[in-house]
């Protein structure tokens, strides 16, 4: 059972994030804003951080930055209302792992826990092992099975973890933007799937429906022969990631803008904001068919600017 401290000054939303968390098999602890928060972490420390953005006394931007900073081991993820998503742009870049939409958490806010804890526990495998790794380089191919996602990117975090560059919270957020680049990839590039079409919604909220119908359009004879390459070099100054797809779709788009409401509770655009966030460097090319993205290992989450 994974244990998760949860800032959140209103009593409604706190009593449904601690609902839908202990649902998904999690302990919480709740406190009332980021500055009990960051008082409790002194004393016991969770698996993960989970914060709202606006709270009294100290903010959620404040207290990501603070756990950032003070232990960089644990992870934060940010809960986010309408009207709130600069300040969620910007909790990305002061050092939180991912972030989730009020209006979708009964469908995302599980699987987003889930998937940061387990990467974080993956990252502890090598992390201070002495194993050390010197510039590895990996090409990987996947199928348009997205259960193969995560083991993949379990590699990569353990890579960079042996490797010895980059922290917990930098690795783990390194592995989201990679983890947001194949999900597109497969699913917006190889399978094709559409804005109007609700087979992802249901897919990502765990509904049986939205699993079996996902997995009949991956095994289909038009998408069955379709891949997804991985190519990642952890050199000594950069790591450097292709994610390229085999399939006629886009995973880029230009509607909705950018950090509009609409955006950010559209999975694909929510997969391109964080890897823009998290990478140094991103370039799509090959007609939007590949994703090139670096990451320099000085770099560390700064104010934004402003």
């Amino acid at each position: 059972m994974s244990s998760i401290l949860l800032a959140e000054d209103s009593s409604t939303h706190a009593a449904l994030i601690r609902s839908i968390l202990e649902s998904g098999g999690h302990q919480v602890e709740c406190v009332e804003n980021g500055r009990l928060a960051f008082e409790t972490l002194s004393q016991r420390q969770p698996d993960l951080v989970v914060t709202d953005l606006r709270m009294p006394e100290m903010n959620g931007m404040e207290l990501v930055q603070a756990v950032a900073e003070q232990y960089p081991k644990l992870p934060s993820v940010v809960v986010t209302a309408r009207g709130s998503e600069s300040l969620a742009v910007d909790a990305l870049a002061l050092g939180a792992a991912n972030f989730v939409p009020k209006n979708s958490l009964s469908k995302l806010l599980c699987r987003v826990v889930g998937q940061t804890i387990r990467m974080a526990a993956s990252d502890r495998v090598f992390d201070g092992s002495g194993q050390k790794s010197t510039c590895p380089e990996y090409t990987l191919q996947l199928s348009n099975n997205l259960t193969s996602i995560e083991p993949v990117v379990h590699f990569v975090v353990q890579s960079l973890a042996s490797a010895g560059h980059m922290n917990t919270t930098q690795r783990v957020r390194l592995g989201t933007a990679v983890h947001s680049a194949l999900l597109n990839a497969i699913c917006f590039g190889n399978l094709e799937i559409r804005d109007d079409e609700t087979l992802l919604s249901r897919w990502l909220g765990n509904e049986e429906t939205g699993i079996q119908e996902m997995a009949e359009r991956t095994a289909s004879k038009e998408y069955a022969g379709q891949t997804v390459e991985l190519k990642f070099s952890v050199g000594t100054d950069d790591t450097r990631i292709q994610v390229s797809q085999s399939g006629r779709g886009r995973v880029t788009r230009m509607t909705p803008a950018p950090g509009t409401p609409e955006s950010f509770e559209l999975e694909q655009c929510r997969g391109l904001m964080l890897l823009t966030s998290f990478m140094d460097d991103v370039i799509f090319r090959s007609g939007n068919c590949e994703v090139v993205m670096v990451k320099r290992h000085t770099h560390s989450p700064a104010l934004p600017a402003g």
